[in-house]
């Protein structure tokens, strides 16, 4: 019996949710080949960023040949030699330092990119502080302007210029993702800018963020209404899950997919029901206080990060709820856009060992002893190495997965290691909020598209806008002017 076309826009609807659908063979024209099938698979474009910098000393983000001495420190900024006099380790056979060995498994679809900076840094910037100048510039270029307690004025970030131009494709054009409160999040005009904010619409204003896994799932996955949100909540009263309300409509899929597509949905199903499962369990922990010892204090701003962990541990749930989502959201093509600020130097992090304030101890302090630093590093590393395991397990309907369409933008607006001094003098001191040689890379196959697998160095100077510009030539949004850009970068493809 000929097999039914379904529509892209499928979704199975029961008892007030609404469920999207991976993609399956049987969305493919009856016609298709598998080739043209490779073709047409969507290219996604994902952002993450932590604030408060990474460590980019000795044994920090950046490969670099431990075999070579830092004699010519003063030569930084070309022939690959890194800030600090490291030589960097480029090409195919770079060693991935302490900080990047969780990605390990994935090192063939990397793309490490050393030398990068945005122009404005090397000017600095009287409005805002470096702070100002952390997440709220990574994705716009722009040196922020302004008045300070009057008004600020930003640029539109790399991932709204994308959603402009292609977001009409999907249910939602980008998400707008955050894990826990940063402790500037806000848009008040301060000094502090708007380092909370990853993402800014055309006129330069930061878009909300939505921090809570829950809320995210509802508005991506089930209905939005508030009769529909009544009906989800006695449901879950009811220990039954979402999807229970849909198993009709799914098995009524049957005749109309082949085999493949129904293990699909089987695999599709169970993920959402376990994914159910964990946000409930994380619901019940928050009704549940936490017995502080009377002379406890909260850290003033770190509210967001309050977890059913006093030593912090709880943020690794947290993160990994919102990949699991921003995952299913990418898999179910319900946007091709994502930013997600996953953590930063803010909080605590005595689970790992280092239970001292980690602004100041260890951005700050880094040179002097940079476990810290490279533990919370690596920390955020690790979560990145686990949305690169579930993109790269979601497998679309040409055999591929989603990780091999896709490119993930990691980094973060300021280093913490070495600074050269501005002006001819080449000299090196330390910078605990430095802007030179932004610690960014690039994961995912980018459907074939990029030459992954590598380290690649620029000279200092190299404006970080031409690699926003290269991912839109990706995005099928060639000869396009970004910020400052100068064009895409060499090389890459």
């Amino acid at each position: 019996m000929p097999r039914q076309q379904l529509s892209r826009r499928t979704i199975l609807r029961g008892a007030g949710a609404a469920v999207a659908l991976p993609f399956l063979d049987a969305m493919l024209p009856r016609t298709a080949s598998a080739q043209a099938a490779s073709a047409g698979r969507p290219i996604r474009s994902i952002f993450l960023g932590t604030e408060g910098g990474v460590w980019t000393g000795k044994d920090g983000f950046f490969p670099y040949k431990t075999d070579q001495d830092v004699e010519r420190a003063k030569q930084w900024g070309k022939n690959e030699i890194l800030p600090g006099g490291f030589v960097a380790d480029t090409g195919k056979d770079f060693k991935l330092t302490q900080t990047l060995e969780p990605l390990a498994d994935h090192r063939e679809q990397l793309l490490i990119l050393s030398g990068l900076r945005h122009k404005h840094d090397s000017i600095g910037n009287s409005v805002v502080n470096a702070h100002g100048q952390d997440l709220g510039t990574l994705l716009t270029g722009t040196n922020i302007s302004g008045t300070p307690g009057v008004s600020l004025r930003n640029g539109q970030s790399a991932d709204q210029y994308m959603a402009e131009r292609i977001g009409r494709r999907t249910r939602y054009s980008s998400l707008e993702l955050a894990v826990g409160k940063s402790s500037y999040n806000t848009r008040e005009a301060s000094t502090q800018g708007l380092m909370g904010f990853l993402s800014y619409d055309a006129e330069g204003n930061a878009l909300p963020v939505e921090a809570n896994p829950e809320a995210l799932f509802d508005r991506l996955f089930t209905g939005g209404s508030a009769e529909d949100r009544t009906k989800r909540e006695l449901d879950r009263t009811r220990r039954a899950s979402i999807l229970d309300t849909v198993l009709d409509d799914l098995s009524g899929l049957d005749k109309a997919v082949s085999k493949k597509d129904r293990r699909k949905l089987d695999e599709y199903g169970n993920s959402i029901r376990e994914l159910e499962r964990r946000i409930e369990k994380q619901r019940e922990w928050e009704e549940i206080p936490i017995n502080l010892p009377s002379d406890a204090m909260k850290p003033s701003g770190y509210e967001g990060y309050a977890t059913n962990a006093g030593d912090g541990s709880g943020r690794v749930e947290q993160m990994r709820l919102m990949l699991d989502i921003l995952a299913l959201a990418m898999q179910t093509d319900v946007t091709r856009i994502a930013t997600l600020r996953l953590g930063g130097y803010f909080g605590t992090f005595k689970f790992l060992g280092f239970p001292e304030n980690p602004h100041n101890g260890y951005a700050h302090n880094a040179w002097k002893d940079s476990g810290g630093a490279q533990a919370i590093d690596r920390l955020h590393v690790e979560q990145l190495a686990y949305l690169l395991d579930k993109l790269s397990g979601m497998t679309e309907a040409d055999g591929s997965s989603v990780l091999d369409n896709s490119m993930i933008f990691y980094g973060a607006g300021l280093t913490n290691g070495a600074r050269p001094t501005r002006g001819h003098d080449k000299s090196i001191s330390h910078d605990p909020h430095g802007q030179v040689n932004t610690p960014v890379l690039i994961a995912g196959g980018a459907g074939g598209r990029l030459q992954t697998g590598r380290h690649v160095n620029f000279d200092d100077g190299t404006p970080l806008t031409n690699l926003f510009t290269t991912m839109m030539e990706v995005m099928d949004l060639p000869d396009q002017q970004f910020s400052d850009s100068t064009g895409t970068l060499n090389g890459l493809g």
